[in-house]
């Protein structure tokens, strides 16, 4: 079996979670005798459109062949440049030098939005893994940059538009009238891309069912199989700290990026609204991609008792810091799809505080296997300060009565239970291989033949629009 894996990145150069997803399972499928090609986005745009080659070592296998196309027009990540016809017929025509049997398509930022239907037209089977929200959020994460809130509004013109109109660049030379027609053109094809898939894989049965509410779309509509994804973790679990009340202090760890997503504003927003401050001491670890926010939660830091580590290894967190507290806690405002930080605090044996994400709530049991709070969206009257209280009335809780901690590690599961070996989850995606083959390509309706020039073109004026429009105009000023 030949499989073709895209995705928008790939180690070494582009390091995430669905990277590094995709990657073990790429490394998985080549250990198991298959033979893997990936294709992937980049960043890196200098020198023009073009392709480049590298190949990843497998012990024991065929080493797993790496096709990058390096798009050169402008803010190729922007919704409006989520089609390329440049990237689609590449694309082509790498499937047709290559051959494979089938295609599983991981993301199509950096690279088109058509890749399933560009599959499609080649008679070529394909498997769609949603890892984000990217298919119905122009934005990516339906988070709203003006509110913080997380928007549980079905993909189109309104309100979408003028929220993805906060996100710069702008495009004040599109008329509203064409920006409606994009919007429609954009959730069309990929309503088309999962119709086509002959299976689309969620991590979680609540990823699924929100992509599927938040594009319109019925059970009837998706293929969808949730295959957990596949974790490999050697983390010794952490000795448990004196108790709060012996100790004097609440220690928490929050561990991921500092970004307005993973929430540490709010976590110490609840560290002042508790009725004991003093008493509770954070720990935060993760790179500081975004200034502004890494600048607001330093300063919001000040008077507490907080202590700000850098980036981390996850595969060293049971040596860190960050980790050697009473509990784990999260802020996060994205609706997360799986939660690799669950992995890593249930391997390390650490209580957990969590906002109640359906994808966490899926996985762990409410106060059984975790303290869960009412995430701020869903807060009444959607006031994010009802959940920075509710956060904050746990902190009280467990300094009140840190016996909890004690049972919550007891009841937490064991780590072979909860994690799902990087072995199984290639055994679950070849079955759903195997099914999608059995039935075959799908018919795809024909390419008119003005498409492909219609959309370089549209591609050549955006960039000379943009390149027109001054840094105010744009929002950049």
């Amino acid at each position: 079996m030949k499989v073709l894996l895209a995705l928008h990145g790939y180690p070494p150069e582009l390091v995430g979670g669905t990277e590094k997803a995709c990657q073990d399972l790429a490394r998985g499928l080549a250990a198991q005798g298959v033979e893997v090609v990936v294709v992937a986005g980049s960043m890196q745009h200098e020198g023009g459109f073009r392709t480049s080659e590298a190949s990843e070592e497998v012990p024991g296998a065929k080493p797993i062949r790496i096709v990058r196309i390096h798009r050169a027009d402008l803010f190729f990540d922007h919704w409006q440049k989520s089609t390329s016809a440049l990237v689609a017929g590449e694309f082509q025509r790498i499937l047709r030098v290559e051959k494979p049997d089938l295609v599983h398509v991981h993301h199509w930022i950096r690279l088109t939005r058509d890749l399933v239907y560009r599959a499609a037209l080649e008679a070529i089977p394909s498997v769609v893994t949603l890892h984000d929200l990217w298919t119905s959020c122009l934005i990516t994460f339906r988070v709203r940059p003006d509110t913080g809130k997380f928007c549980e509004a079905t993909l189109g013109p309104l309100p979408c538009l003028d929220c993805a109109a906060l996100v710069p660049p702008r495009t004040p030379w599109v008329s509203r009238e064409n920006l409606f027609m994009a919007v429609a053109q954009h959730k069309g094809d990929l309503v088309r891309e999962l119709s086509l898939a002959g299976a689309v894989i969620v991590p979680s049965r609540a990823h699924g069912e929100a992509v599927t509410r938040f594009l319109d779309m019925s059970d009837e509509d998706l293929r969808l199989r949730v295959v957990p994804h596949g974790r490999e973790l050697a983390l010794r679990a952490r000795t448990p700290l004196p108790s709060p009340r012996r100790l004097g202090k609440l220690v928490l760890g929050a561990w991921g990026h500092v970004h307005p997503l993973k929430g540490q504003d709010r976590i110490l927003a609840a560290m002042r609204r508790s009725r004991f401050p003093e008493k509770i001491q954070l720990h935060i670890a993760g790179g500081e991609p975004f200034a502004p926010f890494a600048e607001k939660v330093h300063a919001q830091a000040e008077g507490l008792d907080v202590h700000f580590h850098g980036p981390f290894e996850a595969d060293r967190l049971d040596e860190h810091p960050v980790t050697n507290v009473h509990a784990m806690v999260s802020g996060t405002r994205a609706h997360e799809s799986w939660g690799l930080v669950l992995d890593e605090a249930v391997v390390l044996r650490l209580p957990l505080l969590l906002p109640d994400i359906p994808a966490f709530a899926e996985r762990l049991e409410e106060g059984v296997e975790a303290l869960f709070y009412a995430s701020m969206e869903r807060c009444e009257g959607e006031k994010e300060e009802a959940g920075v209280a509710a956060l904050a009335r746990l902190f009280d809780l467990l300094l009140e009565e840190p016996e909890r901690l004690g049972t919550l590690r007891s009841r937490l599961p064991a780590a072979r239970d909860f994690l799902t070996s990087i072995g199984r989850h290639v055994e679950l995606s070849r079955e759903i291989y195997d099914q999608v083959l059995e039935r075959g390509a799908p018919p795809a309706p024909a390419l008119d033949w003005w498409w492909d020039r219609m959309q370089m073109e549209n591609e050549r004026n955006w960039d000379e629009s943009l390149g027109n429009t001054s840094p105010e105009e744009s929002g950049f000023a």
